[in-house]
């Protein structure tokens, strides 16, 4: 604001200040609910002002909202500030009348104004008429007002167009509201809709490979080349295997449901040593027919606040993909929790892989599926779902992996 303009900072002596009303805290909440202040200025606004300008014949003319300290303009004509100060502003007179319409013919002569800033300095305020917005709740959360710098009063054609004008304001106000809502139910409903999407791709992800280790064991005992104790003892792993899918699907299943619902993620205190074996244990028969030794080494005493679902998916994409890359090798996870951060991490004796492969595990546009050791398949989007699933959790995951050496994935989750 140029240094001239300070004044109106400033209150005079003798200078009376709107009041302000015993409800105003409601009032201003009414206001914020519209979400208007401080937005651009639209054209719909700045036709409404330049009408009633044209009509009450005046240079001035303003659609402004009173917030806790200012008079804000939503639009304006004939006045290059975007807001006056609350205790200076004609408006905040205008809100506490009981007047369908506050007019002053005469700044100059009325003592309530005639030593106000906005009279005694530019814009050199003389005649003020001023309509409350008064919305469906019966709140006046702002004013439309013309001005002009010489004396004068508006006719009855004038003062009922001003009128009119307001309650046209108030109607573009509660339609952007209504546009802001049915924007809100639409980004709403297309996120339902994607999560409906990632839902049906995590259950198709996470149940591709416990069905196929169950499949590989029937195509085997089917064969009869197993020896009878051999074959009772893979069909016994393959019932585990079965209730482990089961039970997979019923926790999907739930988080999904919980998602749908917008509850979000609820968190809880999860032993993650425990909830580590118990993952090993849904692994059993996939490792058992590669070879593969798993190696629990979380701390016993780690608890860390999470959703354990969440976390059961991350634990049971990283532990597939190991075991997928890996053979007659060692999958190891790990963690512990030092000052106010948990790291974790998953790591394999397996195959690694290129810098190339690693710099596209998370793109989610162009993911792709690499052949494991005994030529299993996959989509490559349980990685994309996990790093997900990891940042919605405050985590973050780093990968590092040296070819026909091995990988490991470590995350990090503040604690």
């Amino acid at each position: 604001m140029p240094k001239k303009k300070e004044p109106l900072k400033q209150i005079n002596l003798f200078m009376v200040p709107p009041q302000i009303p015993s409800d105003d805290n409601r009032r201003l909440k009414e206001l914020y609910r519209y979400e208007v202040l401080d937005t651009s200025y639209e054209d719909e606004f700045n036709d409404v002002v330049q009408l009633a300008a044209t009509i009450c014949n005046t240079p001035i003319a303003l659609v402004s909202l009173i917030d806790q300290k200012r008079q804000w303009f939503k639009a304006k004509l004939g006045i290059e500030v975007n807001e006056f100060p609350r205790d200076i502003s004609f408006c905040g007179h205008t809100i506490n009348s009981d007047a369908a319409v506050f007019e002053i013919p005469d700044a100059a002569t009325d003592e309530r104004f005639l030593d106000n800033p906005l009279v005694v300095d530019s814009p050199y305020i003389r005649f003020y008429t001023g309509v409350p917005l008064i919305n469906s709740n019966g709140f006046k959360v702002g004013t439309i007002s013309v001005m002009d710098t010489q004396p004068r009063k508006l006719n009855d054609v004038q003062l009922y167009t001003l009128q009119t004008l307001a309650r046209q304001v108030v109607k573009l106000l509660d339609q952007n509201l209504l546009n802001k809502q049915l924007e809100q139910q639409q980004e709403k409903l297309q996120q339902q809709m994607e999560m409906q999407n990632r839902i049906l791709s995590i259950i198709a992800h996470d149940v591709r490979n416990p069905i196929g280790a169950v499949k590989s064991i029937i195509e085997l005992n089917a064969k009869k080349i197993l020896s009878q104790h051999d074959s009772v003892e893979l069909m016994n792993m393959a019932g585990k295997q079965i209730d482990g899918t089961v039970e997979l699907l019923n926790n999907l299943v739930d988080w999904g449901s919980m998602q749908m619902r917008g509850q979000g993620f609820e968190k809880e205190k999860v032993h993650m040593r425990t909830l580590v074996s118990n993952m090993f244990k849904s692994f059993e028969i996939m490792a058992s027919l590669k070879s593969n030794i798993m190696v629990n080494l979380v701390d016993e005493d780690l608890f860390i606040k999470s959703e354990i679902n969440a976390m059961r998916f991350i634990l049971r994409n990283l532990i597939s993909n190991a075991n997928k890359f890996t053979k007659e090798g060692v999958i190891t996870v790990y963690a512990h929790k030092e000052d106010n951060q948990v790291t974790m991490s998953v790591s394999d004796t397996g195959v690694g892989m290129t810098e190339e492969i690693k710099s596209k595990l998370f793109d989610g546009e162009h993911y792709q599926s690499t052949t494991g050791t005994g030529n299993e398949k996959g989509s490559g989007l349980g990685l994309i779902l996990t790093k997900d699933f990891i940042q919605i959790l405050g985590g973050t995951i780093k990968v590092e992996s040296t070819l026909d050496k091995g990988t490991s994935v470590y995350l990090y989750f503040n604690h």
